[in-house]
């Protein structure tokens, strides 16, 4: 079977939805089939990731941005005085974020359909990540799957049903299915259990910090949805009764500019540290650095990094949001106050001391995930949907 994968960001984040598709895919060609995937990449067509060996690159050459004036807003943000009116201002900025990335996806479909005009029939099925009007154009042309990262409205419906079959996991596909029905299938995260382990080796002496500091960890793009502020803000605050604390953050993004001045001090201290990027590989050994996962997102459909986490034998601290409810389940770990500080620094204060309560959910994270989670599982969960739903057969 020859699949083509259409996804913006493929060559150009770690985030949770392209880790989703390597790993995805990676494991999909190795069950024989051949995958080929469209990406954007530089005026060049130039791209700082590479795509697994078993994934033809495509790259789409231009100029692109999902981000355009983030940074500034964020920047601005900070000299918003008062929480209603920085309440206001974040709702204004998550707008001009959504319409901006909805204006990246224009241009990413229209140069796909160019691209590929005359190629169509080179392939069996085309996968096709988020992007809701590119999925629809192309399954007039090839039979056609897609993968929604988060919910939409339902006035989405009647387009979603012009799609072979719409895959979701986590609150994305339980608010789904409330108006597509059994038109919505689910495709989970897998999760590779050999690399992902309790058993191995961690950070901590590279980083100067020893067996006593108690280190909270982040893991995702440095965004405004993601959270990042909330969390550098209430760490500052926690740090005061908690000073064998220690933050490790990876990843990069817009926020860190905003971030970066909140926490100097603690910077310079070595009491906070930010790694901009960690190959997927070698991520297990910072997760064992840590002695919890803080995932403040303002929004969550289900989180990659709080199943690598949970994997690795570190329970977590999310917002009171979407697929984190569901994490929360398990009990692998702990909730709090979406969109606020105070409840994210109060519960820090009650939970990272509570040595036994941590082990305790630590290890209920493990056998979950060697129980729920692994890439061979959604691979073949992969082939079954393209079988059944599109009809093609390998």
């Amino acid at each position: 079977m020859k699949v083509l994968v259409l996804q913006s960001e493929l060559g150009v984040l770690r985030g949770g939805g392209e880790n989703f598709t390597r790993n995805l895919f990676t494991a999909f060609a190795q069950r024989g089939h051949h995958v080929a995937a469209a990406f954007v990449a530089d005026r060049r067509g130039r791209y700082p990731l590479p795509l697994p060996p078993a994934i033809e690159p495509i790259p789409v050459a231009g100029w692109w941005s999902m981000n355009l004036g983030q940074e500034a807003l964020a920047a601005a943000g900070r000299y918003i005085p008062g929480d209603r009116f920085r309440k206001k201002w974040d709702g204004l900025q998550q707008g001009i974020s959504w319409r901006t990335i909805q204006w990246h996806r224009g241009r990413f479909q229209r140069r796909v359909e160019a691209e590929f005009a005359n190629r169509w029939g080179d392939y069996d099925a085309v996968y096709v990540h988020s992007n809701l009007p590119l999925a629809s154009k192309v399954a007039r042309l090839r039979p056609t799957v897609m993968r929604l990262p988060g919910p939409v409205e339902a006035e989405c419906a009647g387009v979603l049903r012009t799609v072979h079959a719409v895959c979701a996991n986590g609150d994305a596909l339980a608010q789904i299915r409330t108006f597509l029905g059994d038109h919505a299938v689910e495709l989970p995260i897998g999760l590779d259990n050999q690399l992902f382990t309790p058993n191995g080796g961690s950070v901590r002496s590279r980083l100067g910090w020893g067996d006593k500091h108690r280190v909270i960890g982040y893991v995702g793009r440095l965004t405004h949805l993601k959270g990042v502020d909330l969390l550098a803000a209430a760490f500052r605050k926690f740090l005061q009764r908690a000073p064998d604390a220690r933050l490790l953050v990876i990843g990069s993004g817009a926020e860190e500019r905003n971030i970066v001045p909140v926490l100097a001090r603690e910077l310079a201290r070595g009491i906070v540290h930010i790694e901009p990027d960690i190959p997927h590989r070698e991520l297990p050994e910072w997760y064992r650095t840590m002695n919890l996962l803080v995932m403040p997102s303002r929004y969550e459909n289900f989180s990659n990094a709080l199943l690598e986490g949970m994997a690795c034998g570190v329970p977590f601290l999310a917002s009171d949001v979407g697929g984190n409810r569901m994490l929360a389940e398990t009990g692998a770990g702990w909730l709090f106050q979406s969109n606020s500080v105070s409840s994210l620094s109060a519960n820090l204060q009650s939970i990272i001391n509570d040595a036994g309560a941590i082990k305790a959910r630590a290890a209920i994270g493990i056998r979950y995930v060697q129980e729920h989670n692994s890439w061979a599982a959604t691979a073949d969960r992969l082939e079954w949907i393209i079988a059944s739903r599109l009809g093609v057969k390998s």
